[in-house]
């Protein structure tokens, strides 16, 4: 179904109820697998959920074109497989970059001829140095992540070459070396490039791949958000799936992905708040939580114009070696007082949850992380962008939530909510995709009650308002996949 710009409440009344479901039935999931052990610290204009059309998509659900059990064994497998390899990807992706990461920055404490060099300027600036040497040579790595998924289902109906593997690991090693990127990026890749490897070995229907891929993507962020709900709508929301029947099998991929890093190394709260937090007042909700997704869709408009902006700024006849190695050094030169700036920056989330990070710290992380994240991908590094979109999100949150509890706490009483409430709002305006981050951050924090009602309005204003400002998300992606792909209900 494709909703024209005069409808676009439609959306909104049609998946509030869904998403109200969605949102207990997750929270429900993660009671299965929570408190095992702890994960060690160190990602639509016309999203329709419309659960009542009975038409399947002929490209990613044609599921049920299928005759005779023979024809879904191929399919049953490739879905289990991908779920389950895309869990132990994810382990092994976060488990390199967090180690690789903690060994360089740890140089100056582990060897003495270090001690006098700025440790947080030089592992940045040669190690990114060296990540442009090896796109130099390779070009091909340049381009992954988010946008090469959705290009391999629009172009290329999800085959996807195993080369692509190259860029996934660059990501992680510019995350290890201090770029400001995040991990959520390459492990969507990471998953749908074991989807399409899959699907093929297994020999699924050539019409039935796309749908692997999809949940193979799905299955990457589940266990990379610790989300699985967040992982399906966000294929609903950014790679075009549908709600029908195909989507048993991303849902399966992306639950078993969860389900196996949770098995493997635990499950927990990454954004758990330090204090018991309560729903909001009803004041705050009907003025305070409106006036948030407003100012939210304009920072993110702010965002999306430096981050292209800063795509123009490193000469082009510069090589990658020098424009990368140049962007290291600046951010390594912001993180010598700031070093909340490097590699995806989820510490600092945790300590804003904490009432660790005052009005006038959050504000000027707010422009540090924008810039340092411009920096990083305009000289040309690679990797993903909901990590930075979940951190500028947290500070624009505690900025806003600080700033009216100093002089109206009782309709803001507990500002720690708005760190969350921010990342909701920023990802409707940055990503284009609020219902997914709704349910991540959620599932992330464990505040399911309260983040419903005012995720739902701040991220909602916020994506409807950024929608005029900009038709394109962060990714360069149009806010209607549905559309892209053809499909329509």
């Amino acid at each position: 179904m494709i909703v024209a710009r005069g409808q676009r409440h439609i959306i909104f009344e049609n998946s509030a109820g869904l998403t109200s479901a969605v949102l207990i039935g997750c929270g429900r999931v993660r009671s299965l697998f929570h408190g095992v052990r702890h994960w060690p610290k160190g990602p639509s204009k016309t999203l329709t959920f419309m659960a009542t059309v009975p038409s399947l998509d002929a490209r990613s659900a044609g599921v049920a074109s299928a005759h005779g059990f023979g024809n879904w064994i191929p399919m049953v497998l490739a879905t289990l497989s991908t779920g389950l390899l895309a869990g132990i990807g994810s382990i092994i992706f976060h488990y390199v970059a967090d180690s690789l990461g903690h060994f360089f920055f740890s140089l100056g404490q582990t060897y003495p001829a270090f001690h006098h060099v700025p440790i947080v300027v030089i592992v940045p600036a040669i190690g990114l140095a060296l990540i442009g040497a090896i796109l130099q040579l390779v070009p091909d790595a340049r381009f992954g992540g988010v946008k090469e998924v959705f290009e391999a289902l629009e172009h290329s109906h999800g085959v996807i070459p195993l080369r692509r593997i190259i860029n996934v690991i660059l990501s992680g090693l510019v995350l290890a070396f201090g770029g400001s990127v995040g991990p959520e990026g390459p492990m969507i890749q990471l998953g749908a490039l074991i989807g399409s490897l899959v699907g093929q070995s297994t020999r699924v229907a050539r019409r039935h791949l796309e749908l692997i891929v999809q949940a193979g993507a799905a299955a990457g962020i589940a266990a990379a958000f610790c989300s699985p709900a967040g992982g399906v709508l966000l294929v609903l929301e950014l790679f075009g799936a549908r709600f029908n029947r195909g989507l048993a099998a991303i849902g399966a991929a992306a639950v078993i992905g969860y389900a196996t890093r949770t098995a493997i190394i635990g499950g927990s709260y990454p954004f758990r708040p330090a204090v018991v937090l309560e729903p909001l007042p009803l004041k705050a909700l009907l003025l305070v939580v409106p006036l948030m997704g407003l100012t939210a869709a304009v920072t993110g408009h702010l965002f999306i114009r430096m981050f292209n902006r800063f795509k123009t700024v490193f000469p082009k006849r510069w090589p990658l070696t020098l424009s990368l190695g140049f962007g290291g050094l600046i951010v390594g030169l912001m993180a010598i007082w700031y070093p909340q700036v490097l590699s995806g920056g989820y510490p600092v989330i945790e300590q804003g949850l904490r009432g660790e990070i005052g009005l006038e710290l959050f504000v000027l992380l707010l422009g540090l992380k924008m810039l340092s994240t411009s920096i990083s991908f305009g000289s040309g590094a690679v990797g993903g962008l909901f990590a930075p979109t979940l951190v500028i999100g947290a500070m624009f949150g505690g900025a806003f939530g600080y700033g009216f509890h100093s002089f109206l706490p009782s309709v803001v009483p507990q500002p720690e909510l708005f760190v969350l409430l921010g990342m909701v709002a920023m990802f409707g305006s940055i990503a284009k995709s609020y219902w997914s981050g709704l349910l991540m951050v959620a599932d992330m924090s464990g505040c399911y009650h309260q983040l419903l009602l005012p995720g739902v309005i701040a991220g909602g204003i916020s994506l409807l308002i950024s929608w005029e400002m900009h038709d394109l998300s962060i990714f360069g992606l149009p806010i209607d996949p549905a559309r892209e792909f053809g499909h329509s209900a």
